[in-house]
């Protein structure tokens, strides 16, 4: 997935906690890289957690979404209500009943 201003903008505040400049955030997000405590995977699932439905959807669309929703993701998801809440959101945009 193709980062874009809108993202960036996210990333940067959702990820105030972690000493990784935009750059190393970016490769992160696109695959490219991992850090020692940060791989896309762990960043798609904060950013889940974090960005509201709609925006996320405005930034990265369906397709987006849909990559983000995998099984390793939803799994960092501690809370079972919002797993459960990603679950049913990915079985929706796959046309799962």
């Amino acid at each position: 997935m193709k980062i874009t201003p809108e993202i960036k903008n996210e990333l940067k505040q959702i990820m105030w906690d972690y000493s990784v400049s935009d750059d190393v955030l970016c490769d992160v997000f696109e695959g490219k890289t991992a850090t020692f405590s940060l791989n896309k995977e762990k960043l798609y699932a904060r950013l889940l957690l974090s960005v509201k439905w709609y925006k996320l959807l405005s930034f990265i669309g369906v397709n987006g979404l849909k990559e983000m929703l995998t099984d390793d993701v939803i799994h960092l998801i501690r809370i079972k209500d919002m797993r459960e809440k990603f679950i049913y959101a990915r079985d929706t945009l796959y046309g799962i009943s």
